[in-house]
C-alpha cells in the first residue's frame, strides 16, 4: 500500500481553499490526506500538548510520521541541549506518547545528513539508535549516496532488514 502525504501541513497554502486559519489547517489537510510528516519535531522536540492537539484534530485512521530531532541525526551544529544522548532520546520518545496511545504513529523518520557516509562508526550509531527506539517503528533515510554505492547497496539493504529499519528514499534532484 502506498500512502501520500506532505511534509507538514502549515507551509503549503496551495492545498487550502481561500483563507484558512493556521489552527484549522491540519483538520482541513486530514480531510484529504491519510498521513503527514511532523517536520517541526526535527527543529525541536515537541511538547506533548502539541501532539495531543494534533491527534485530536485528525480522524481515527490518520497517521503521523514524526521526524527525528536534529540532534539525533547529526544535523545539529554545536552541542545538543541535553545532558546526554540518552536523555535526548528519552525526551523524544516521551514526545511520541500521544501518537502511540491513539495508534496514530506511522513511524519516526531518521533522516541523516549528506555527510553521514557509509562507515563502520555510522553503522554502529544506527544500531544504537534502533536499540534506543525499542519497538517504535523507525524509517531510515540516507542523504549520502555511499550507502547505495555498488559495493555497499546489498549490505545496506540487508542491514536495514536485519535491524528492522523502514526504508525511506528521498528525491535528490
Amino acid at each position: 500500500m502506498i500512502y501520500i502525504g506532505v511534509t507538514g501541513w502549515g507551509d503549503h497554502d496551495s492545498l487550502y481553499p481561500g483563507q484558512i486559519s493556521s489552527r484549522d489547517k491540519l483538520k482541513e489537510y486530514a480531510g484529504h490526506f491519510p498521513l503527514v510528516e511532523v517536520d517541526s519535531a526535527f527543529y525541536a522536540i515537541q511538547p506533548t500538548r502539541n501532539a495531543e492537539k494534533w491527534v485530536n484534530d485528525t480522524p481515527a485512521s490518520f497517521q503521523f510520521v514524526v521526524k527525528a530531532y536534529q540532534g539525533m541525526t547529526g544535523h545539529m551544529r554545536g552541542e545538543i541541549p541535553f545532558e546526554t544522548k540518552q536523555a535526548m532520546f528519552n525526551a523524544f520518545k516521551e514526545s511520541l506518547a500521544p501518537y502511540i496511545e491513539t495508534n496514530k504513529l506511522a513511524m519516526t523518520l531518521f533522516q541523516f545528513p549528506p555527510w553521514f557516509a557509509c562507515k563502520r562508526e555510522n553503522v554502529k550509531y544506527l544500531r544504537w539508535c534502533k536499540r534506543e527506539m525499542g519497538d517504535i517503528p523507525c524509517a531510515l533515510e540516507f542523504r549520502h549516496q555511499s550507502w547505495f554505492a555498488p559495493q555497499y547497496i546489498q549490505k545496506t539493504l540487508e542491514f536495514m532488514k536485519t535491524e528492522k529499519w523502514i526504508h525511506s528514499i528521498c528525491d535528490m534532484d
